[in-house]
This record gives C-alpha cells, sequence and structure tokens, in this order.
C-alpha cells in the first residue's frame, strides 16, 4: 500500500514554486513574446469559465490560476524531474502524463 512521505516532503525546498514566482516577476528573460492580435477560442473560454464558477472566482482570477497551476507543475516534471501523481478514493496511486 502506498504510504505518502509527507515529513521528508516538506522539509526539501520547494525549487519549483521559486522558479514560477520568478517567472511571473520577469525575473527570468522569455523571448517569445505573445502578440495582441490572438484570440482565445471558444473552448477555452467555457473551460475558464466553468473553473471560475465552480471555484466561484473570477474568470481572471481562474484563468491565472490555471496557469500557474501548469507552470508549476511543468517545471516539476520538466525541470525538477518529478512526477505527478493522483490518490484515487479507492487509494491507488496513479501517476499523470501531461504531453
Amino acid at each position: 500500500m502506498f504510504k505518502p512521505r509527507m515529513a521528508k516532503i516538506h522539509l526539501m525546498p520547494d525549487v519549483s514554486n521559486q522558479n514560477v514566482y520568478d517567472v511571473s516577476q520577469g525575473k527570468v528573460d522569455l523571448r517569445r513574446i505573445a502578440t495582441t492580435d490572438q484570440k482565445i477560442d471558444q473552448e477555452t473560454v467555457n473551460l475558464i469559465n466553468w473553473l471560475s464558477q465552480e471555484q466561484d472566482i473570477s474568470p481572471e482570477i481562474a484563468l491565472k490560476k490555471a496557469v500557474v497551476t501548469s507552470a508549476y507543475i511543468h517545471d516539476v516534471i520538466s525541470k525538477q524531474g518529478g512526477k505527478l501523481l493522483v490518490q484515487h478514493r479507492d487509494g491507488s496511486v496513479r501517476e499523470i502524463f501531461l504531453k
């Protein structure tokens, strides 16, 4: 049976959290700049609205939370070599693979 080692995890510094914060504050030089003529498709708008309703927050905050969460997960997996695991109600644990 899977037994999480939460105590050890909490003692480790959260490198990904700092990396995402540095990017969000402009401390990382990003060469790609989004142009203002790009539009968000309707499917994405629907998902943002759904997230905002589910969490009882504004669409702007829902979008920001989604982007920050995605950036954090990307950094943990791609940059830090971690894995994204989900524990189901039955106690089983599975890895989530994002492309």
